[in-house]
């Protein structure tokens, strides 16, 4: 075999091995069109609000299975922790935001144990409607953010929008 052929053989060798280690690893990431990590549903209680009273915006997480989401405290100052943010608006003012108790599990990337949430989770934000506020409805736009992991990495942090409109009592 003349040492020109070895080279292009050897280098077609190489290439088709990284197609296939790219191939194999393309099918390990989840695919966001697919498959969310994160999904968020709203809901209010009560339906309607009277101008000055407080109401709670429920925000009802749903993380994809095989993955979990770093609590607001991981416990661990690398990783990044859910937060959630609503837009500023001088119709409302958010009074406290409540998440709820967190699970400790220990993965293959961390030392210690890590706060952490999985499958089904809500979050609570208490609200108070300004008193002279008017309309039959107001529109409240926020964010989520959130680092996902797996038994073995975290992805980058991500953030999804979210929007829920309040019926105004009048």
């Amino acid at each position: 075999m003349k040492k020109g052929n070895l080279g292009a053989i050897l280098g077609i060798s190489v290439c088709l091995t990284l197609l296939l280690a790219f191939t194999l690893k393309a099918r390990e990431q989840p695919n966001r069109a697919e498959r969310p990590i994160l999904t968020v549903r709203t809901a209010f209680s009560p339906e309607k609000v009277t101008p000055g009273e407080t109401f709670e915006l429920s925000l009802e997480l749903t993380v994809a299975s095989g993955f979990h989401i770093n609590s607001q405290k991981p416990e661990d100052e690398l990783l990044v922790p859910t937060s959630v943010e609503l837009k500023k608006d001088t119709a409302y003012e958010v009074k406290e935001i409540i998440f709820p108790e967190a699970k400790k599990k220990k993965f293959n990337f961390s030392d210690k144990p890590l706060s952490i949430y999985e499958g089904q989770v809500k979050i609570i934000l208490r609200i108070e409607l300004a008193e002279g506020v008017c309309g039959s409805s107001l529109e409240l736009e926020g964010k989520i953010r959130y680092q996902a992991c797996d038994q073995e990495a975290c992805l980058r942090p991500q953030t999804v929008p979210f929007k829920a409109s309040v019926k105004i009592a009048s």
